[in-house]
């Protein structure tokens, strides 16, 4: 009995494995790379993850947050409790209430979670043109095709099809649902 149900386990992840991965729109296939992670016995390379969190430090952090990730997180990127402890001591965070009940700002600890870019949605929706920028933490689990659409996003962006207007402030990407996003003021 355990084994048939293992088997059956086995099978619907195999399949739903194999399906092929479509934006979140559904109607745009979403071509499967292949990244060193994939499988069971995948592995990560940290000095490709090393990269996209400078990636991420450098451009997507000024409208994207990260509020389920800690500065201490970076070690599982090969960093040394000296580097991410720099990295967290470059960022002033709201901390309190003090021995008088105010507010106050600190330099940023490994414990600490990363700091978001605006101080509420409302700020973060004017400064994009009225979009809430998703919040990175989890993006990966939370669209289908997971890595596979995260990749197709960002190298999406292209000029647009003859007789396609677009939006003041919007880019044309072929893989994002309308095909219509706004990649920042910035």
């Amino acid at each position: 009995m355990l084994r048939t149900s293992f088997k059956a386990l086995a099978l619907a992840i195999g399949l739903f494995a194999a399906a092929p991965a479509h934006a979140a729109g559904g109607d745009i296939a979403i071509p499967d790379r292949k990244f060193s992670f994939d499988g069971v016995f995948g592995t990560y390379d940290r000095a490709s993850a090393q990269r996209g969190f400078q990636v991420y430090k450098e451009v997507c952090s000024a409208c994207h947050s990260m509020r389920l990730v800690s500065y201490r997180n970076l070690r599982e990127l090969g960093l040394t409790e000296a580097q991410v402890a720099g990295i967290a001591s470059q960022f002033q965070i709201v901390d309190g209430p003090n021995d008088e009940g105010q507010m106050f700002e600190r330099a940023g600890r490994p414990a600490d979670r990363f700091r978001k870019p605006f101080a509420n949605d409302a700020a973060a929706r004017a400064a994009n043109n009225g979009a809430l920028p998703p919040d990175l933490s989890v993006m990966s689990k939370a669209r289908a095709g997971g890595a596979d659409y995260l990749f197709a996003l960002l190298v999406g962006y292209e000029d647009p099809p003859p007789g396609v207007t677009l939006m003041d402030g919007m880019h044309f990407n072929r893989y994002f649902p309308g095909n219509q996003i706004d990649q920042g003021n910035r």
